[in-house]
């Protein structure tokens, strides 16, 4: 099975800017693309297949990734954000890239929290981790997240 990328999204604020990062990064590696939607188990928002299929940001994910001729599928899963995509890569060998938005959380108070659950990802995942804050603003969570800090730097 050939290389694939896996973008990640959360049903509580979907980052049009991420999937179609994901999409133009399968197309420049000849690459299929996965995205799975999450949403979890206490949301008030769309569930089921057949209501984020109406989405108009899945209507454009749909278009844009024939338009560029990437192949697509999607899975919706609901439970722990991070958990469910800890498992779809753990059950998808060919997974490259995980793209998916930097949440507003990661910078404000909760910022620890994220960034220890990033961490758990990228332990459980051999590829690539890229996050999305913006349209033509991309981080590698190796440079911004698994950097040691100066008090963990031993002199």
């Amino acid at each position: 099975m050939g290389k694939r990328v896996l973008v990640a999204v959360d049903l509580h604020s979907v980052s049009e800017a991420s999937i179609f990062y994901g999409i133009e990064l399968a197309a420049r590696i000849d690459s299929s693309l996965a995205l799975i939607a999450i949403s979890s188990s206490t949301s008030a928002v769309k569930s089921t297949p057949r209501e984020i299929a109406q989405d108009k940001w899945m209507e454009r994910a749909v278009a844009e990734s024939q338009q560029r001729e990437v192949s697509l599928e999607i899975f919706v899963a609901s439970g722990d954000f991070f958990e469910e995509v800890i498992q779809f890569v753990r059950s998808q060998s060919a997974v490259r890239f995980i793209v998916m938005a930097l949440p507003k959380k990661a910078k404000g108070k909760d910022g620890n929290k994220f960034a220890s659950e990033i961490k758990h990802l990228h332990e459980e995942f051999e590829g690539e981790i890229l996050l999305v804050e913006k349209a033509g603003h991309i981080t590698r969570v190796c440079d911004r997240y698994l950097q040691p800090s100066a008090k963990e730097i031993s002199v």
